[in-house]
């Protein structure tokens, strides 16, 4: 009965202290999503923290730790904690990497907006983004590939939450990261992805815009990108069209000089 009790006595507390750190955790998302801190920037230190939320230290470093294994932050030695964004994810998350023959660089690309309006369409885009007003702001732009050939692209993004891009003209997006753009001024870094391919016959609308023969067959590729709490913010489709360059999906970049993407 006596090493019965004695477990019990030191589950509670360890219950306890590991609720405290994830409460720790929460506030600081909660922080940043509500921008004290944005992409990039330095998080108080551990001691400021631990004041702060009026915490030990160890809970602190719990609760940091908590927010790296999210992809919420990164922690760097003897630099402290910051807060994770699209260029920190850059090497993980950069689309559209053709290579050059020999595969050693990049081909440069080069991005023209076509339009971007709000829409109430439906299609898969709706279930993944779970948009409560059932309402999206869509971009539709055209890549092309060091000149070659072209690549089409539409994104979706909730519009309660993007409204303000569909007031802007094409001619301040192009040639933008619209990944850059919603980390640095939406605060919703692009912390993870999810990716689909299936190569199909591309749909008329599109091989007009490209330049291709109808009914030829290309690359149809969904990238879906979360935020903050693995929350939904663009989902994107993009048809390639056939070619014989290389569409590098790993993650290191190979070289400079690679253009916009």
């Amino acid at each position: 009965m006596s090493e019965a009790g004695g477990t019990d006595s030191t589950a509670a507390p360890r219950r306890a202290r590991t609720s405290k750190h994830r409460r720790i955790a929460e506030q600081l998302l909660n922080a940043i999503e509500s921008g004290r801190w944005r992409p990039g920037e330095q998080l108080p230190s551990e001691e400021q923290l631990a004041t702060e939320t009026a915490s030990s230290l160890g809970t602190v470093q719990r609760a940091l730790r908590n927010l790296v294994e999210m992809g919420v932050v990164e922690r760097h030695h003897g630099r402290g904690t910051f807060v994770s964004g699209a260029r920190a994810q850059e090497r993980q998350l950069r689309h559209f990497r053709f290579t050059a023959d020999g595969g050693t660089e990049l081909l440069p690309v080069y991005f023209n907006i076509l339009d971007i309006e709000i829409t109430r369409d439906t299609g898969p885009w709706k279930d993944f983004l779970q948009d409560p007003t059932d309402s999206f702001v869509r971009i539709r732009r055209l890549v092309s590939v060091n000149k070659e050939f072209e690549v089409f692209s539409e994104i979706y993004l909730p519009e309660h939450r993007f409204a303000e891009l569909a007031t802007m003209k094409t001619t301040t997006l192009d040639g933008v990261s619209i990944r850059d753009m919603l980390a640095e001024r939406f605060n919703a870094p692009t912390l993870n992805i999810r990716q689909t391919i299936v190569c199909q016959t591309l749909p008329p609308r599109v091989t007009r815009l490209i330049g291709q023969p109808a009914g030829c067959s290309g690359i149809v590729w969904t990238i879906c990108g979360m935020t903050y709490r693995d929350t939904p913010i663009t989902w994107q489709r993009v048809f390639v069209p056939p070619s014989d360059r290389v569409l590098e999906m790993g993650a290191a970049p190979l070289g400079e000089g690679a253009g916009r993407r």
